[in-house]
């Protein structure tokens, strides 16, 4: 008797809609760059500012995994949201955005990391262009979720995106975004020969132009992709050293850095939760009034794992820069 392989819905969701609307939760373009009105960046030039719409879109995956969780997949009502999902997908409308959306949170500050790259970037002297409205989603999550038959499908959309800004180089907020670009693409790709930097790896090319921050101490949470698969660590010590910022270092860092959590969270939200508790209590056993990551989904699953009353910020080390400026 054969198996039928099913895969969990939320897990189907996602994947459907990279393949056929270029970001996980079928956005429109304009809704992914909204962040960027006002700013007048050209959609060609040398330097690609590369958002992928990770920022944007982690409030609303976040909110869409916790209306899942919430329903039991085998009852009643999970059956009609899927019937009501089919209705309006053939109406032409989305409805995990539509689930999403109204649980959604912190959407104005993930959208605003954004602007603040951007700020931060261009204060460092960067001519920086954006794809705007055309741009399209990694595929990431394709990759990670081993989804590889598709991400060769879709890999081709994304460097077509890319050729038309006629970047040589592709700066990624997201180090997920980074790790696919510059470590799969290419052996994906013939002949895709872009170059792929990290927004941390700009930042600290120019850091002797850094404002100073008036700090109490801080503490890094190395995201695993930007750690491990792009050896960025270092980076980030360097550019806080150097804008008088204290650091101090948890007992895992760097290559060693544990796990947030983020990464199960589609599947096992639940686990993922509990990961990023942990995590944040060992940030928090250094003292550190700060924590700073450089990731979209470590900084939503460390803010998600703080207690009710904890008074250690979670920062995107975006933000923290930004604070310099704005100061």
């Amino acid at each position: 008797m054969a198996v039928e392989n099913k895969l969990p819905p939320v897990l189907d969701l996602i994947r459907g809609n990279i393949v056929k609307y270029g970001n996980p939760l079928a956005l429109k373009g304009s809704e992914v760059a909204a962040w960027a009105k006002g700013l007048k960046l050209p959609k060609e030039g040398d330097v690609l500012f590369y958002t992928g719409g990770e920022y944007q879109l982690l409030p609303f995956i976040d909110s869409l995994v916790k209306t899942m969780t919430h329903i039991d997949q085998g009852s009643k009502s999970f059956s009609l949201m899927m019937g009501v999902r089919n209705i309006l997908d053939k109406a032409g409308l989305n409805a995990e955005k539509i689930y999403a959306s109204v649980l959604a949170k912190d959407r104005e500050r993930f959208n605003s990391v954004c602007y603040k790259a951007a700020f931060v970037l261009q204060q460092l002297g960067y001519d920086l262009a954006y794809a705007g409205d055309e741009e399209l989603y990694s595929g990431a999550l394709l990759y990670e979720l081993g989804f590889g038959e598709d991400l060769k499908e879709y890999a081709p959309k994304v460097r077509r995106m890319i050729e038309k800004t006629r970047a040589k180089t592709v700066v990624c907020l997201s180090p997920h975004a980074a790790e696919v670009l510059k470590l799969v693409y290419p052996k994906m790709l013939p002949g895709f020969s872009v170059e792929v930097r990290t927004f941390v790896e700009l930042v600290w090319e120019r850091r002797n132009k850094l404002p100073a921050i008036s700090s109490p101490a801080v503490v890094i949470h190395d995201s695993c992709r930007l750690a491990r698969e792009l050896e960025v660590d270092e980076e980030i010590r360097d550019i806080l050293t150097g804008t008088g910022v204290p650091v101090r270092e948890a007992q895992r860092n760097r290559q060693w850095t544990t796990c947030c959590g983020g990464p199960g969270k589609l599947l096992f939200p639940e686990l993922s939760h509990v990961m990023g508790s942990r995590r944040v209590a060992e940030l928090e056993e250094t003292g550190a009034e700060t924590i700073l990551t450089s990731c979209p989904y470590c900084l939503a699953a460390l803010a998600g794992g703080q207690e009710k009353g904890d008074k250690t910020a979670v920062e995107d080390l975006i933000e923290f820069l930004f604070r310099g400026y704005a100061a």
